[in-house]
């Protein structure tokens, strides 16, 4: 973990704080309703499940929807060039099978969004499987430095921590323009830890370029913090990098529903 990265105070910085709340779910209303009422723990819950749900559609509309749309048309071109060209009906077949190679990786990524790999590979093995398919998928440079317990979160910590990380490292693939990310956990005075870092283009959290799909994942991430009691901040600055940090109290670590 390299502290220093996180604390530079030239950094501008986005914080959420959140206090460690009561994570009973399902709760009777006073009045005998069932519907949860405004900052209830549940209703947080079905907003940040739905909140994933728009993001994950708009991901696969805007990725593998187009590109099977796209392998329509080239079908159909190649079935044109059958006759007529045969030699450049193989190279576009050639086009055509790494365009659903690639499309069906991409699958497979969202599917695992759907259903973390805990259970089968653990959070470490999970987050690690996260930087491995991030690498294969942009080539950038990604180092690990995983030493905080896992057995330390409960389920549901886990998970949050999981999709933080994989929406920082998507995050970082889409605005950043970075050469290097650092994923790393440790054990700290606030918690129990995790921070990505990376060297890209940095941002103004103030600035209207905050906005649009990088606001989203932010307010994503924020949210799922917030449902475990944990703290998150993210510190940036134009050229300066980026670092998001998660930290999850002790008591909101070992106490978090198991059902986020």
């Amino acid at each position: 973990m390299r502290p220093d990265a996180y604390t530079r105070g030239s950094m501008d910085a986005v914080r959420a704080d959140a206090e460690p709340r009561d994570s009973s779910l399902g709760a009777d209303h006073p009045d005998g309703g069932t519907a949860p009422a405004a900052g209830d723990p549940a209703l947080r819950v079905l907003e940040a499940q739905e909140s994933e749900r728009s993001r994950l559609a708009r991901e696969v509309h805007d990725g593998p929807a187009q590109s099977l749309s796209i392998a329509i048309f080239q079908v159909e071109h190649i079935e044109r060039l059958l006759d007529m060209n045969p030699a450049l009906a193989r190279t576009e077949l050639e086009l055509l099978r790494g365009l659903l190679r690639r499309e069906l990786d991409r699958v497979r990524s969202f599917i695992g969004q759907l259903r973390p790999p805990l259970d089968e590979h653990g959070l470490d093995g999970a987050i690690l499987d996260s930087v491995e398919h991030m690498k294969t998928l942009t080539g950038l440079s990604i180092s690990t430095d995983l030493r905080a317990p896992t057995d330390r979160l409960a389920e549901g910590a886990q998970t949050v921590v999981l999709r933080i990380v994989q929406e920082a490292l998507q995050n970082v693939r889409k605005h950043a323009a970075a050469g290097r990310i650092t994923v790393a956990t440790d054990i700290g005075d606030d918690g129990w830890v995790v921070e990505i870092h990376d060297d890209g283009r940095g941002f103004d959290a103030g600035a209207p370029a905050a906005g649009g799909r990088r606001t989203f994942g932010l307010r994503f991430m924020r949210e799922r913090a917030e449902l475990i009691g944990a703290r998150f901040d993210v510190r940036s600055r134009q050229g300066g990098g980026t670092v998001v940090r998660l930290a999850i109290p002790v008591r909101a670590a070992t106490e978090a529903q198991e059902t986020i």
